[in-house]
């Protein structure tokens, strides 16, 4: 959905994305000493909804998740 804004479950175009780490949609991820936002899509018409971590914090993801 991040890339097409079309929702993979019903076809709809009502995608909408809420950016991780605002207020009112903050999502976090845990990494080290610190966190990561996590983008979210969710399609307005049946209410899919897929997350992403921008790909510029992946490492610091993978540091401190990869052997956990």
């Amino acid at each position: 959905m991040r890339d097409t804004r079309t929702c993979p479950k019903c076809g709809s175009k009502d995608v909408v994305e809420v950016p991780g780490g605002h207020d009112g949609g903050a999502n976090w991820l845990p990494a080290g000493w610190g966190t990561v936002p996590i983008d979210r899509y969710i399609c307005c018409a049946c209410g899919f909804c897929e997350e992403w971590i921008r790909a510029d914090k992946l490492t610091k993801v993978q540091k401190f998740w990869r052997d956990r």
